[in-house]
């Protein structure tokens, strides 16, 4: 029985969905390892995983994909455990999976995913949807922060076509998909490509103009690339109150070192406006503890920040540097501090959610997704997970407590 070993974001959970998908049609016995390569200590634990997985089923094919793969395909080749390494676009190749079962086909690895990509549309078969499901609207990423190599595993922005992305939001609601989540690299990004004006606003108001979606929420974007016509997305009820920046640091030294394109300032601004159109908006983000540089004093920026604008679901990353990014050249802080901040950036974020949820209005709209040992379990329009004592819920209905 062939299987698919997710690593990183949600993006790379949606494909490796699709992956698992196509290898239905495959007999031989694979393991796909579909990687990331965020951070070095994230390509430790993709070779760590490698090496127990191939002990523990020595029989089994090891196929490697995913970011890591794309960026040091050569690495991976030369572990002995890993039969087969494939680029990402290729891994949503169906003939790709075709091709793996015939030892004596070719699959072409493409080395420069900047050079005409030629992404497949991604798209999952109708009985391989969830009542939660996510919509790739866009691969790569245009920007060069100076911390991160994932352009070099997704290549530049590529939105995808909007009257696709439209079909396929009203194909998958014909099938039984609740709510929605736009995913991508960089989605506040979308449609900088296009000849024609057209943003991530656009797609996102014409979805609900053309489409009886019920919920849409939104994966993580960045505050300066949002333009005026959010304001009506963020009025829409359909549309969750909550909203997941990307803003790795509350201070502005540390911002420009890592070549982002917001200051503090401008998350302070975004987070105030958007309260003043939703009273009910909630807000997470994406922040790095112990960026090189990052002084007690840049780091109490980061916290008051956070704290100031009550932005409660935190991802901490612990800075981890990255081969061949400028951050990893610059003075590192030691870990024993980072580790420390990262912590204080944990309990902080903790404290915060325990606050926003005394503030949230009643009732809570939880979008039941599963059913577990007599509990319905669920995530409300802040994205707060329930679990509620319920019996004869079904999944896919939309509860008020």
């Amino acid at each position: 029985m062939s299987r698919v070993v997710n690593f990183g974001c949600r993006l790379n959970n949606f494909e490796g969905k699709k992956i698992e998908e196509l290898l239905s049609n495959n007999n031989e016995n694979i393991i796909v390892i579909n990687s990331c390569a965020v951070t070095n200590e994230t390509e430790r634990q993709v070779r760590q995983t490698i090496r127990r997985i191939k002990k523990e089923n020595p029989n089994k094919k090891i196929v490697m994909t995913g970011c890591a793969a794309q960026i040091s395909p050569d690495k991976y080749l030369s572990m002995t455990e890993v039969d087969k390494v494939i680029d990402n676009i290729s891994k949503l190749k169906s003939e790709t999976w075709i091709s793996l079962s015939n030892e004596e086909s070719q699959i072409d690895f493409k080395e420069d995913i900047f050079d005409s990509p030629q992404d497949i549309r991604p798209s999952l078969d109708t009985n391989n949807l969830s009542i939660r499901e996510s919509l790739v609207i866009q691969q790569g990423c245009n920007h060069r922060c100076t911390f991160c190599i994932i352009p070099f595993g997704r290549g530049n922005n590529r939105s995808f076509d909007p009257f696709y992305l439209i079909d396929e939001v009203e194909r998958v609601v014909e099938n039984g998909v609740k709510e929605i989540v736009l995913t991508g690299v960089d989605i506040s990004d979308y449609g900088s490509d296009f000849e024609h004006r057209y943003s991530m606003s656009n797609l996102i108001l014409d979805i609900l103009d053309k489409t009886k979606l019920q919920r849409l929420r939104l994966s993580s974007i960045d505050c300066v690339e949002i333009d005026k016509q959010f304001d009506e997305v963020l009025k829409d009820q359909r549309v969750m109150p909550h909203l997941h920046l990307s803003i790795q640091s509350g201070d502005d030294m540390v911002l420009k070192r890592m070549k982002r394109r917001h200051s503090s300032k401008d998350v302070f601004e975004f987070v105030e406006h958007c309260k003043k159109i939703r009273e009910d908006v909630s807000f997470g983000a994406d922040i790095i503890a112990g960026f090189p540089t990052e002084t007690d004093e840049m780091f109490d920026n980061t916290y008051r920040l956070l704290k100031e604008n009550e932005i409660s679901h935190l991802h901490i990353f612990p800075f981890s540097p990255k081969n061949n990014t400028p951050a990893s050249r610059m003075p590192q802080v030691s870990k024993l501090i980072i580790k420390k901040r990262a912590k204080n950036l944990r309990e902080l974020g903790e404290l915060i959610l325990k606050k926003v949820k005394s503030k949230l209005f009643l009732p809570r709209e939880v979008l039941i997704e599963e059913l577990n040992l007599g509990l319905a379990v669920g995530y409300d329009q802040n994205y707060i997970k329930h679990k509620v004592p319920l019996i004869g819920i079904p999944v896919g209905e939309i509860i008020r407590i």
